[in-house]
């Protein structure tokens, strides 16, 4: 029996759009960064690792970015993460005190593809507060984040 056109064009397609959907799947999801414990160093300023240089679009003030992102104490312990099944990367607008300034000025500048290990103090953080049982008062955070898209 031979397949029909329809067949196969609908096979090509689907196999297609499966590709894409992997294609979107960020890197930092399939292959998790391993955690850095830094409980004897000090996170006093905003440190920013590019781990990959990305080739896409840059992420300018103003522009709407979407990044996946893990989420890490100094020592370690994950408090949050895009990666869950059913998650969405993390999308928000540059310079716009949407997400901490840490994120704000850490993004700045990446391309698209790009990853990022962020250091991020208490006050480019939270500061004073906690807004969650994982993530106690005064905290500096470390974050892998990586550039999905830009608007």
């Amino acid at each position: 029996m031979k397949p029909t056109l329809t067949a196969t064009l609908l096979l090509a397609g689907s196999l297609l759009l499966a590709g894409c959907q992997a294609d979107k799947t960020a890197a930092i999801c399939k292959n998790k960064p391993e955690a850095l414990k830094t409980t004897n160093e000090a996170v006093t300023d905003l440190k920013i690792e590019d781990v990959k240089v990305g080739k896409g679009a840059e992420a300018l003030p103003g522009k709407t970015v979407k990044v996946h992102y893990i989420g890490r104490l100094v020592d370690g312990k994950e408090f949050d993460t895009s990666c869950q099944e059913g998650r969405e990367a993390f999308e928000f607008t540059l310079g716009q005190g949407q997400v901490i300034p840490g994120w704000d000025s850490g993004v700045l500048g990446m391309k698209v593809g790009g990853q990022r290990r962020l250091h991020i103090p208490a006050a480019l953080a939270y500061g004073d507060r906690s807004p969650s049982p994982d993530i106690p008062a005064n905290s500096a955070l470390i974050f892998d984040v990586e550039l999905m898209e830009v608007q």
